[in-house]
């Protein structure tokens, strides 16, 4: 009878292209958690900032990473290979743990606030397109015509008496559109919230008083051209995230004080009952001061002013609400990310102070291990706690003005 021949078992792979695929793992797996780490600890510079981004809005996602790593040390160990084992050890510690941190925090403070988490929001799932119902043009300057989108409550969802939400969006003074937060104003008009989302003129050139002047310009054009489409006009509140959350609230009590002008007439309109900043710019010299984001918070402040506020004293104080404020404020909301590398969240609190000093009525909230613009990702636990702190604002406060 012929024996059986047993020939070594051998890998399809070449040893090389085994060896490459298992050193970018290990290189992989320290980045996922070094980046985890970052977000754990976002003072550290450049890191905290990107760490973050990328985790604060998906702490769930790292969270699988790092037990996928796990299973990588298991397989490892098991293979002899002990010091790729205690590698993928470490990283995987740091990464799921790191990242559960992130994910438990930021659901206790949800909960803390009374704030529905989706399993969406946990999972940042892609951010819902709604296009808006009307485009409505308000002014002509410059040869561009500026436009507003209307976003409309559907007749089921229409709720009494609310007023018309005004939307300005953000983007450092020179970016940005009138859709980008579009899934939020869909969800507050499905909550009976009318939204116009309103554009306004960018740098170059400076626009420190332009912008404002828009702003202006589109409530007391959008009163009237907003109307036939069914939406109560007579009351208004002015929300905005980053430059957005900057013209808002200077606007807002530059109405109050009657100290603002409108770019298309002469009359002012109303102010608003009620007024939210998300991560605002409402101190531009301290936003210059701190110069956050590797030098982007200088970038825009001179961008939008012109210069330095030892240049253009006058221009940072005209455009930064924390000038404005006084006795007899309209209710306002501030939210911030307590891990926000552009304005940061002492400025936010600053100005929340500075408010509660004045005796006006103000809410604060800054959100754990989130940066600026985290409502950026819809759904994301940040996401959702912002936009239901607006809505809570909007229900309690502004639906009563």
């Amino acid at each position: 009878m012929n024996a059986r021949v047993r020939t070594p078992s051998r890998s399809a792979l070449p040893r090389w292209v085994r060896r490459t695929a298992l050193g970018l793992g290990l290189v992989v797996s320290g980045l996922v958690a070094l980046i985890t780490l970052g977000a754990i600890v976002p003072a550290v510079p450049v890191l905290g900032y990107y760490a973050t981004t990328w985790v604060g809005p998906r702490p769930l996602w790292y969270v699988v990473f790092g037990l996928l790593i796990a299973a990588g040390a298991v397989v490892a160990w098991k293979r002899g290979k002990r010091r790729t084992a205690v590698w993928t050890t470490a990283t995987s510690a740091v990464t799921a743990i790191g990242a559960a941190t992130v994910l438990i925090t930021q659901l206790l403070y949800a909960h803390s606030q009374n704030v529905p988490v989706s399993a969406a929001d946990v999972l940042a799932v892609d951010q819902p397109t709604a296009p808006p119902d009307h485009v409505i043009g308000f002014d002509r300057v410059e040869g561009r015509t500026l436009r507003a989108g209307l976003w409309t409550p559907r007749a089921e969802d229409s709720q009494g008496d609310k007023p018309m939400v005004v939307w300005i969006h953000g983007g450092g003074f020179a970016t940005g559109s009138r859709y980008q937060r579009a899934g939020d104003y869909r969800w507050l008009a499905n909550h009976g919230y009318p939204v116009l989302s309103i554009d306004y003129r960018l740098t170059p050139p400076p626009r420190w008083k332009d912008a404002s002047d828009d702003v202006v310009c589109a409530m007391s054009r959008l009163a009237r051209l907003a109307r036939p489409y069914g939406v109560d006009t007579s009351r208004t509140v002015l929300v905005g995230g980053s430059a957005g959350g900057s013209l808002a609230l200077n606007v807002a009590y530059g109405l109050k004080t009657g100290r603002i002008a409108s770019s298309c007439t002469a009359r002012l309109p109303a102010p608003p009952v009620a007024v939210a900043g998300f991560y605002p710019a409402a101190d531009l010299k301290g936003t210059w001061q701190d110069n956050g984001l590797l030098g982007y918070g200088r970038e825009i402040t001179e961008g939008y002013t012109g210069g330095t506020p030892a240049q253009y004293p006058e221009r940072y104080a005209y455009a930064s609400a924390i000038n404005r404020v006084r006795p007899g404020l309209m209710p306002s909301l501030l939210v911030t990310g307590a891990s926000d590398h552009l304005i940061r969240e002492s400025r936010v609190r600053g100005l929340a102070d500075r408010l509660r000093q004045a005796q006006d009525d103000v809410r604060f909230n800054a959100i754990p291990y989130s940066d600026h613009a985290f409502d950026d990702t819809y759904h994301s636990i940040a996401g959702a706690v912002g936009r239901n702190l607006l809505l809570r604002f909007l229900n309690g406060t502004a639906s009563r003005a």
